[in-house]
């Protein structure tokens, strides 16, 4: 079958790999349709991410994708034919985190597509219990599933209540994501991005946005939140510099929500910490119910879903869909590879 391997740092080869055997009890063989491509991908691409991700590579990524089942779990599960979404989290069971039911944040965590194979092969056996089926969504929304369960993570662990005021930053697709998951849970929301075409995006999603280097920022979240600044201030953009900017548009008492990753450092004062008693909270993947509510999320949401898909490339433009996240922010937000394009004839070693 065809994978596309991120042999090593800026490197992907187009290969030919042995078939998945047949499944086992707990096991389901599933035909790969559409994968989305995101930060974290980039980050893998790039192994920019420090000593917590050494020695990942080779690697076939690929954690948020859709798929349809090809042989069923002999068990029980999803029958062939079903399209389905897979929580790509690898929990160990067994941490104190795991025991306390906070399996999304694992001390040995591992996920699909980082340290285990992901979905950038044309098959991939996984377990039963990590599907979700997706009757009535599309491959390319199916695909948005896994963001989205980062965006209602994210949203939970902000506690967003009905009627709180919410600052996104950020408005690539997890940013998006977030904004629509705090709106369904009923937030006022604003979005800040440097980037017009996706300030344009969203505001056709009924968001306000604006930029963050605009004079009226200040008096934009003013006009959004009122003198007592927001509730919720959540930062998808993985910029470290940006997490100060958070701290000081959260109103008092506020909460601060951290989303992007980075393995990068900037000065940031912890003064608004005490004097405004701040929540600084983390994101970490999600769990499986979490998953399971963004397909239904996904749902209510399909016109918006499908506005954030920008790009589709076939299964030989793995590297030309990083390349256009990393270098083409006001054209790329939600990149998908799709696998359900025929195979090439020519030699299957060529780049991807």
């Amino acid at each position: 079958m065809r994978a596309a391997v991120t042999e090593g740092p800026g490197c992907i080869r187009l290969a030919d790999r042995p078939e998945p055997g047949p499944p086992g009890p707990g096991q389901t063989l599933l035909r790969v349709e559409t994968v989305g491509i995101c930060g974290s991908d980039l980050h893998l691409y790039r192994a920019d991410l420090g000593p917590s991700h050494d020695g990942l590579l080779p690697r076939v990524q690929g954690h948020e994708f859709s798929a349809v089942v090809a042989t069923a779990d002999p068990a029980g599960g999803p029958a062939a034919g079903e399209r389905v979404a897979v929580w790509p989290v690898l929990p160990c069971g067994a941490c104190r985190p795991c025991r306390e039911g906070r399996v999304n944040v694992c001390s040995r965590l591992r996920l699909l597509g980082v340290h285990r194979d992901g979905a950038l092969q044309e098959h991939l056996l996984v377990d039963t219990a990590a599907l979700v089926v997706t009757t009535g969504l599309t491959a390319e929304q199916t695909s948005l599933v896994e963001p989205v369960s980062i965006a209602v993570h994210a949203v939970a662990r902000g506690r967003v209540a009905p009627q709180e005021s919410v600052v996104v930053l950020g408005a690539g697709p997890i940013g998006a994501a977030c904004a629509l998951a705090a709106r369904d849970a009923g937030g006022d929301v604003l979005v800040v991005d440097p980037v017009a075409s996706r300030r344009e995006l969203l505001a056709s999603l009924g968001f306000p946005a604006v930029a963050p280097d605009a004079p009226g920022l200040a008096a934009a979240v003013d006009a959004h939140a009122g003198p007592e600044g927001p509730h919720v201030v959540i930062d998808t953009t993985g910029a470290p510099a940006v997490l100060g900017t958070a701290m000081d548009l959260a109103g008092h008492g506020g909460r601060v929500v951290v989303v992007g990753m980075t393995a990068a450092s900037a000065p940031t004062s912890p003064g608004p910490l005490p004097i405004k008693e701040l929540d600084v909270l983390g994101v970490s993947c999600c769990t499986y119910a979490e998953f399971a509510a963004a397909v239904e999320l996904v749902r209510r949401n399909t016109a918006a879903i499908d506005a954030l898909v920008s790009h589709v490339v076939p299964l030989t433009g793995t590297t030309d869909a990083l390349h256009l996240l990393e270098g083409r922010a006001a054209e790329a937000v939600k990149v998908l590879v799709d696998l359900r394009a025929p195979a090439p004839s020519p030699d299957r070693e060529d780049p991807a």
